[in-house]
């Protein structure tokens, strides 16, 4: 019901029309209607442009103008109110123009009714109550964040026109005549990522489905960076509940997004850091304590052999003891490394190697350690020294293959990867050394007891250890000191494993180290 009288304006050249408006009108139960009327083209110029009246109807047929032309030029001139064009018969393609200039409704004359009149004078106030409320609002909103990283945008969903706001524009340093106001221009700079997340949040909101269009998606810049927006909007719909306009805001929420990756990022680097403390303490607690005790138990037995002159047995627990000092020695070397690696202080010096002989080098010394030895001699075929075979594909090459890496590291790579071979298999260990496309390659392949899926993910972290290595002494520090060493060298890294068969790992290591000046000398 409403408070007060609706004034209607009806612009029609025929008086009969004004009879019938009225008539229909008065028959309303929703409140009183006063209709007014003027018959020409110029009178109805000069009063919809006076915004007096509360509904504007106009006839199609203004003598020899139309009411489609007087509905362009009212709304041109300044007219605010809603406007809705009559028309003798139905005609589609008027109906549309009509709807594209900014008509409120379109009705035929032939198939109105009271309750249909009322209904669509009605709805044509309240949605254009509606729409200057939300212009309101929105004048009001971009004053407001008139410096901001916020830009507003309005859809007429009949039309599919669009209108994209230039403070929006320029968000993505783009000028408001760079970027058409069309869906097709706009949807074109949307991640390809999420440009289904988008649709499907603006349909969901366009079915009723949810109060609020909101949704987080990437946009691109027009310096070719993806920028984070937060785009809202709201629908205005009819009396059916069929949306017929909707408009938003964006809001650019990089900075935010950036914080949030770098909170992320922290967070799960106090994790992770928590976790290393942890499996350091258990690391400690445990591989100290044989050593610490071979040590003790040592100590109190040399006393003993000394007085009673048993120099052999004296003899060999000083060699346990030292065994002990170097194993603990050796961890204590390997947890610096890591510190040092993870504080960024692990630097790089390459020179010049020659890999066959480096790598020869290094089977040779895991020989004269004892760990290359082979437990039963029939399990083997042909050289029965060690269990090592190393396969060098460089030596095949006509010409020598030049490599510059760190040597220490390189050592250290080679040896955690062999003696982890040697360690967790009784059976031959297979190392290849090769070279293709400026890349070194070593592998060392074993066919021990293997590693779980699970673990494998895991591998090459610092303190972790495999579930099934059981009783074998390791400290969960060599794999991760291979994988310092190999990334510091811009390398990569590969294992694959099953468990009960064996383990392959491949490290790849570029020849050349560009920014960094060599010495020639052939190690």
């Amino acid at each position: 019901m409403y408070e007060k009288p609706v004034k209607v304006l009806l612009v029609d050249s025929d008086e009969n029309d004004y009879i019938l408006i009225s008539n229909l009108l008065s028959e309303s139960q929703m409140g009183t209607f006063e209709v007014q009327w003027v018959g020409t083209y110029v009178e109805g110029l000069e009063k919809t442009s006076e915004n007096q009246h509360d509904v504007y109807m106009l006839d199609d047929r203004l003598g020899d103008r139309t009411g489609l032309e007087l509905l362009r030029s009212a709304l041109e001139k300044g007219c605010t109110e809603p406007i809705i064009l009559l028309t003798g018969q139905g005609d589609r393609q008027v109906d549309i123009e009509a709807m594209n200039a900014g008509a409120a409704d379109y009705l035929i004359k032939s198939k109105l009714e009271p309750q249909l009149l009322e209904r669509s004078v009605r709805y044509a106030i309240e949605r254009k109550r509606v729409e200057k409320a939300l212009r309101l609002s929105q004048d009001r909103y971009a004053l407001a964040v008139g410096g901001g990283q916020v830009g507003v945008w309005d859809w007429n969903i009949q039309t599919n026109k669009l209108y994209i706001s230039p403070n929006l524009k320029a968000m993505l340093s783009y000028a408001d005549i760079e970027i058409g106001n069309n869906w097709d221009d706009w949807n074109k700079l949307i991640h390809p990522d999420d440009i289904e997340q988008v649709m499907k949040s603006l349909e969901t909101h366009l079915a009723g489905l949810i109060g609020q269009y909101e949704v987080e998606y990437r946009r691109l810049h027009k310096d070719r960076t993806w920028r984070w927006f937060l785009s809202r909007g709201i629908a205005l719909r009819d009396a059916e509940g069929k949306p017929y306009r909707m408009a938003g805001s964006e809001t650019d929420i990089t900075e935010r997004k950036q914080l949030e990756a770098y909170l992320r990022q922290a967070l799960a680097r106090e994790k992770e850091l928590s976790e290393l403390k942890s499996r350091f303490v258990t690391m400690v607690s445990h591989e100290f304590r044989t050593p610490l005790a071979t040590i003790l138990s040592s100590a109190d037995l040399m006393d003993f052999y000394v007085e009673s002159g048993n120099y052999h047995k004296l003899s060999q627990h000083i060699s346990q003891v030292q065994k002990a000092t170097e194993y603990m020695t050796q961890m204590l070397e390997d947890v610096l490394t890591i510190g040092q690696a993870e504080a960024g202080k692990l630097k790089l010096k390459p020179t010049q190697l020659n890999l066959s002989q480096f790598c020869l080098e290094i089977v040779r010394d895991l020989d004269n350690s004892g760990q290359n030895n082979i437990e039963d001699l029939d399990d083997l075929v042909g050289d029965k020294k060690n269990r090592i075979r190393l396969v060098d594909y460089l030596e095949q090459k006509e010409t020598k293959i030049k490599a510059f890496m760190d040597a220490k590291m390189l050592k250290q790579v080679l040896n955690n990867l062999l003696s982890n071979a040697l360690k967790y298999s009784s059976k031959e260990v297979y190392f290849e050394l090769s070279c293709e496309d400026e890349m070194a390659e070593f592998k060392v392949r074993d066919y021990g007891i293997g590693i779980t899926p699970e673990d494998q993910v895991k591998i090459l972290e610092p303190f972790h250890r495999g579930e099934n290595v059981e009783n074998i002494p390791g400290t969960g520090l060599g794999l991760a000191i291979v994988k310092k060493c190999v990334d510091l060298h811009g390398g990569l890294i590969f294992v694959k494993s099953e468990l009960g068969m064996g383990t392959t790992f491949t490290v790849k290591l570029p020849l050349h180290q560009p920014e960094y000046q060599y010495n020639n000398d052939i190690t």
